[in-house]
C-alpha cells in the first residue's frame, strides 16, 4: 500500500470512529459533479511536505480536508439540512492528544492541533481542515552479518 493510499485510509478510519454509521467517499469527480446522496463525509488528502527526519527516517506533512454533507429533509415544502456537528471529530482529536493510529493499516500520524479549522460557508455542509505528519522509514539495503570473528594473539 503506497503512502498517499495509507494516508487516506487513516483520515477515513479517523472519520468513521467520529461518526459511525455515516457513508464516507473519496471519489473526487463524483463529488465535483455532486453525484452523491447526503449525508455524507468527503475526504481529501494533499501533500504538503517531506523532510529529512533522522538518517533512518524522514516526515510527511500533508493536509486533510473533510467536507461534511449534511442530512436534508422537506419541511413545509422547503428543504431543510440538519447540520452535522464537528465536535464528534474534535472530541475524538483531544481525547487522543491529536495523535491517531488507523486501524487499518496501523499508519500513527500526529495532528497539529493548531491547524485544526472548521468552516460553515455552505448552508449544507461543514468542511474541516488540518495538516497532519507522520515518520517513514528509509528503506536500507540488508547487509550481511559477521557471525565468526577471526582472534589472533601473539603468544
Amino acid at each position: 500500500m503506497g503512502s498517499r493510499e495509507r494516508e487516506l485510509s487513516c483520515i477515513i478510519d479517523l472519520v468513521r470512529a467520529a461518526y459511525p454509521g455515516l457513508p464516507i467517499s473519496d471519489q473526487l469527480d463524483l463529488w465535483m459533479a455532486g453525484a452523491f446522496e447526503p449525508p455524507l463525509a468527503f475526504v481529501l488528502i494533499e501533500n504538503v511536505a517531506e523532510k529529512g527526519n533522522t538518517l533512518t527516517s524522514y516526515r510527511v506533512i500533508a493536509k486533510a480536508r473533510i467536507a461534511l454533507h449534511h442530512p436534508k429533509r422537506i419541511e413545509n415544502g422547503t428543504e431543510r439540512c440538519d447540520p452535522l456537528s464537528p465536535e464528534p471529530l474534535r472530541q475524538l482529536l483531544v481525547s487522543e492528544r491529536f495523535s491517531y493510529r488507523g486501524p487499518t493499516d496501523g499508519l500513527f500520524i500526529h495532528i497539529e492541533g493548531a491547524t485544526f479549522q472548521v468552516t460553515k460557508e455552505k448552508k449544507d455542509r461543514t468542511d474541516i481542515t488540518f495538516e497532519f505528519e507522520y515518520t517513514v522509514p528509509i528503506p536500507r539495503e540488508q547487509s550481511p552479518k559477521i557471525n565468526d570473528f577471526e582472534l589472533e594473539s601473539e603468544v
